[in-house]
């Protein structure tokens, strides 16, 4: 399996930070940042796009209800 084939089978999984991909497949956070562009580019996944609230946030299923300030981009299989 390729680079790329790798970081779309963990946003799959729903792995959403390229940090968190990096560490997983031991790569540098640009590289897996080069990657989801080109991911992107091909229609494969998509950028969510965070609001300011807890009712617009795509992570409200999983979070335990107090906010936190996160500082980097969230990455989903494309619809």
């Amino acid at each position: 399996m390729g680079k790329l084939d790798d970081v779309l089978e963990l946003i799959k999984e729903g792995v959403r930070t390229s940090k968190e991909i990096a560490e997983r497949l031991e790569m540098s956070v640009e590289e897996v940042e080069g990657i989801i562009k080109i991911l992107e580019s091909l229609g494969y996944v998509e950028k969510i796009e965070i609001g300011e609230s807890c009712g617009s946030c795509p992570l409200k299923k999983i979070c335990p209800g107090s906010c936190i300030v996160f500082k980097g981009n969230i990455y989903q299989m494309k619809k």
